[in-house]
C-alpha cells in the first residue's frame, strides 16, 4: 500500500525526474506532513519504513540516475547523480547474457501458443535480478541493463516490446506491419483510433498487461493523477475540461504504461487509446468518486466546478449552449447543494468504517500475539484450570483409597497380606506424587495476570470497533441509494458536453 501511495505522491508533487532535481525545505515539510497524516507518528522512526521511503525515491529517479539518500530527525537529504555507464558498455552485460544462455531451457518460446511471444518465467527473472541487484562495481541503470541484455539475447528490433512484470518478463515480437501509416485526412477518424496500430496486437498485449493483480489499481491511479494534476493543481475551468478531458486521460494512461514498455511514444499513444476505450466508464467512475470526496471535504474550487452543471444554459462567443445536468437513471435531478449533504455523510461514514476496519485488523494482529497454542489466554487459562480440577479429583480419590489401604495395613495380622498391601500403598503414593507433579507443571503454565489484562483490554477494543463498524454500515446503507444516484448523475455529466441551441 505504501509503495503505490508514495509513487502517486511523487508523481503529483515532485517535478519530473532529472539530474538537476533539488529537494528543498518545502518538499521535506510537505512529505513529512503527508506521512504524519496517513500513518502513526512512530511509523517514520521504524528502520524498515525508512528503507521503503528510500526505495520509492530510488525507483522514482531510476530513469535518470542513482541517488544518495539520508533521513534523520524527519529531515530528508537527497542528491541525484547521473549514471556513469551506459548499459551497452556495462562490464556486467556479459554476465546477464550468460545467465540467459545457461538457463535457456527455462525460457518459454511460443508463449500461450503464440509464435511471436516469449516469456522469461519468474524462476529465471529472479536469477537475473538477484545478480543485477548485487552489482556494486559500477553505476548503471539496472532496469535498462536487463532490457538491453534481453534485446541483445533475442536480437529484438526497435519495434519489439519488453514488459518487465512481477511474475515474468514478457516479450512481444511485432511484425513490421503492426502499424499502418495514418494519412493526414484520417487523423480525426476511426482509422486513427489507435494511432494506426493493429487492434489484434493491442488486444494480446492488453490481455497480458492486465492479467495479473499487479495492475488492479491502474485506473484508480490514472483517475487520481488526472484529478490532482488538472482539477486540483491547474484548476482548469469547465470549458477546458470539456475540450481536453479525454486527451488528458489518454495522456496520463500513456505516461503510466511508458515506463513499462520498451517502446516509443507512438505505440504508447495507440495502446493508451485502446485501454481507455475499454475502461472508459471505470476511469470516470473513479474520477466521480474522487470529486465527491473533494466536495465532502468542502473543496470550494471543486464545488464551483460542479455548479456549472446546474446553470442550464451558457453563452460562449455569442452562441447559446445547453449544459449537461446532474440527472440520475430514474430521471431524478440533483444540484451541488443536495449532493453535498449526501456525499459528506456517505464519504465520511465510509472513511470512518475503513479506518475502523484498519484499526480492527491491527488490534486482531496484536491480540494474536498473545495466543498460546492457538488458544486465547483466557481459553488457555480455563483449559489449565479444568485440567487441574480433573487432577484434584483423581488425587482426592487416590488419597481416600490410600487412607483405606493404610488402615487395612495397620489392622492386618497376616504378613503376606501386609506385603501385598505395602506394594499397593507404594504404587498409590507414586501415583499421588505423579499427579502432584502434573498439577505443579500446570500451575507453572498459568498465564500472567498482565497478559490476561492486556488480552481483556484488546478484546473490549475489538468489540467496540465491531459495534462501530456495524452501526456505521447501517448509516452507509441508508444513504447508499442516494449516493449511487448522485454518482451516476455525476459520471453522466462528466462524460457529456454542452450542446448548441437553435
Amino acid at each position: 500500500m505504501l509503495d503505490s501511495e508514495l509513487k502517486f505522491y511523487f508523481k503529483t508533487n515532485l517535478s519530473k525526474p532529472s539530474i538537476d532535481f533539488k529537494w528543498n525545505e518545502e518538499d521535506n515539510s510537505k512529505l513529512i506532513a503527508y506521512l504524519n497524516d496517513n500513518f502513526e507518528k512512530e511509523w517514520l522512526q521504524d528502520t524498515q519504513n525508512q528503507l521503503k521511503i528510500k526505495q520509492a525515491f530510488k525507483e522514482y529517479f531510476e530513469p535518470v540516475g542513482y541517488i544518495l539518500f539520508k533521513l534523520k530527525d524527519n529531515n530528508i537529504h537527497i542528491k541525484v547523480f547521473p549514471y556513469k555507464i551506459e548499459p551497452k558498455d556495462s562490464i556486467n552485460l556479459s554476465s546477464v547474457l550468460e545467465i540467459l544462455r545457461n538457463n535457456e531451457n527455462l525460457i518459454e518460446y511460443d508463449y500461450k501458443g503464440n509464435e511471436n511471444q516469449i516469456s522469461i518465467p519468474l524462476e529465471l527473472k529472479t536469477k537475473i535480478y538477484d545478480f543485477v541487484n548485487s552489482i556494486d562495481n559500477e553505476e548503471v541503470n539496472k532496469k535498462e541493463l536487463v532490457r538491453f541484455a534481453i534485446n541483445q539475447f533475442f536480437k529484438l528490433r526497435q519495434y519489439d516490446i519488453v514488459i518487465i512484470k512481477e511474475d515474468q518478463i514478457f516479450i512481444k515480437i511485432l511484425d513490421e506491419k503492426y502499424k499502418r501509416t495514418v494519412q493526414e485526412n484520417e487523423k480525426n477518424t476511426v482509422a486513427n483510433r489507435y494511432n494506426g496500430i493493429n487492434e489484434e496486437e493491442l488486444k494480446s498485449l492488453y490481455d497480458e498487461f492486465f492479467s495479473k493483480q499487479e495492475n488492479k489499481n491502474f485506473f484508480f491511479y490514472v483517475a487520481k493523477i488526472v484529478v490532482q494534476r488538472y482539477l486540483l493543481d491547474e484548476k482548469i475551468d469547465n470549458i477546458t475540461y470539456e475540450k481536453n478531458i479525454f486527451s488528458y486521460i489518454q495522456s496520463v494512461i500513456s505516461e503510466q504504461i511508458n515506463n513499462t514498455y520498451n517502446y516509443d511514444d507512438d505505440f504508447c499513444i495507440g495502446f493508451s487509446g485502446y485501454i481507455f476505450r475499454i475502461h472508459f466508464k471505470e476511469v470516470f467512475a473513479h474520477i466521480a468518486t474522487l470529486l465527491l470526496g473533494e466536495i465532502a471535504a468542502s473543496n470550494e474550487h471543486i464545488i464551483d466546478f460542479l455548479r456549472y452543471y446546474s446553470v442550464g444554459i451558457i453563452v460562449v462567443e455569442g452562441k447559446k449552449y445547453k449544459v449537461p445536468e446532474f440527472e440520475s437513471e430514474n430521471g431524478l435531478r440533483w444540484n451541488v447543494i443536495s449532493m453535498l449533504s449526501i456525499a459528506k455523510i456517505y464519504i465520511r461514514t465510509k472513511t470512518s468504517i475503513d479506518k475502523a476496519k484498519e484499526a480492527l485488523e491491527e488490534v486482531n494482529k496484536n491480540i494474536k500475539t498473545l495466543y498460546i497454542n492457538n488458544h486465547s489466554p483466557l481459553d488457555y487459562q480455563n483449559s489449565l484450570i479444568k485440567e487441574q480440577e480433573k487432577i484434584e479429583v483423581q488425587m482426592s480419590r487416590s488419597q481416600k483409597k490410600l487412607d483405606r489401604l493404610i488402615d487395612s495395613f495397620n489392622l492386618a495380622k497376616d504378613e503376606n497380606k501386609k506385603t501385598y498391601l505395602k506394594e499397593d500403598i507404594h504404587e498409590l503414593k507414586e501415583e499421588l506424587q505423579r499427579l502432584a507433579d502434573e498439577k505443579s507443571t500446570l500451575k507453572s503454565k498459568t498465564v500472567e495476570k498482565s497478559v490476561i489484562l492486556q488480552y481483556s483490554k484488546l478484546r473490549i477494543e475489538i468489540d467496540a470497533l465491531v459495534r462501530q463498524v456495524q452501526r456505521e454500515e447501517n448509516v452507509l446503507a441508508q444513504n447508499e441509494v442516494a449516493y449511487l444516484s448522485i454518482k451516476y448523475a455525476l459520471i453522466k455529466a462528466l462524460t457529456s458536453k454542452k450542446t448548441l441551441l437553435g
